[in-house]
């Protein structure tokens, strides 16, 4: 999944940020300035991705 940032504004004004396809904090870090420009949160949730670790690839050791 190509990561993006879903910005709701329901028609009272309320706005949600929501990250879909980062791994780890790179959520929070993508979604900062989004959420600082709409000003104060009222809550926040994680979701399982933000505990998912970002993928990293296998080091094999060889010896002789």
């Amino acid at each position: 999944m190509t990561p993006r940032i879903e910005i709701t504004v329901t028609p009272e004004g309320e706005t949600s940020v929501q990250t879909k396809g980062f791994a780890g904090s790179a959520c929070k870090a993508a979604s900062r300035p989004y959420e600082e420009a709409l000003g104060a949160k009222a809550a926040e949730w994680l979701t399982p991705e933000y505990h998912a670790t970002e993928s990293v690839a296998p080091t094999v050791e060889q010896r002789a």
